[in-house]
Formats: C-alpha cells, sequence, structure tokens
C-alpha cells in the first residue's frame, strides 16, 4: 500500500507567530495540573503492567497445575492499591483542583487536603 504525503499550501501555515516554549508557560485557568496528569499517566501504566503481569502469573502457575493463592492475593493487593491511587487522581482531575492540597516535600507525589501523611513515601505533611 502507498502512501502519499499531503502538501499543505503555503498560506494556511503561519510562521509569524512563535510558539511559546514549555518552560515558563502556565496552563490557562481551568486546565488540569500538569503533576496530576503525569501522575495519572504513570499510576495507567504501572495499573497495565502488574495487571498483565498477574494475569501471566496466574496463567504461569494455571498450565503447571500449581496455582498459589497467597501469591496472587499478594499481587492482587498491590494492583488494588495501584487502582485505589489512580481513583484518586482521577477524581481529583474531574474535581478541578479543589481538592489538591499540594505535593509531598520528600517525593512530590500529590496530595489531598487534610492529608496527613504521603500516599508515596509516608512523609508526614505540614497541615
Amino acid at each position: 500500500m502507498r502512501r502519499f504525503a499531503r502538501s499543505v499550501p503555503e498560506s494556511i501555515i503561519d510562521t509569524s507567530a512563535a510558539l511559546p516554549s514549555a518552560a515558563g508557560v502556565t496552563p490557562p485557568s481551568g486546565a488540569p495540573d500538569p503533576a496530576l496528569v503525569a501522575e495519572r499517566e504513570r499510576l495507567t501504566e504501572r495499573f497495565t503492567i502488574m495487571q498483565t503481569e498477574l494475569g501471566g502469573l496466574f496463567y504461569e502457575m494455571a498450565i503447571r497445575d500449581h496455582v498459589r493463592m497467597e501469591i496472587l492475593m499478594s499481587s492482587a493487593a498491590a494492583l488494588q492499591r495501584i487502582d485505589a491511587e489512580l481513583s484518586h487522581v482521577e477524581h481529583l482531575l474531574a474535581g478541578g483542583d479543589d481538592g489538591v492540597g499540594g505535593h509531598c516535600p520528600a517525593c512530590g507525589t500529590v496530595h489531598a487536603r487534610g492529608a496527613a501523611f504521603c500516599s508515596q513515601c509516608a512523609e508526614a505533611l505540614a497541615g
């Protein structure tokens, strides 16, 4: 299958306006917190990997007829913790910045308003 490049007429391209650099540009009002968006992406990727690994682990145990429930349950519990953290971040993104209390001074993880400890590193938060 051949692909053809489509050319854009020069009259459509506006080269007079330079794009601002990413550094120093603040998100527009109402835009989601970039730290929360990055955290959601990180957690989503981690959740997907852990879910795939759990499925593979069960498959390997099942084909060998040697299912170890304690191993599966510990992996499922770790996956559940990531899912809860991801749900929390998605909730914060859906509600805007109203629930964001700040960032952990030790690891930078976003925490909810009123949180006493960081959910990632257990650092005490100033409250």
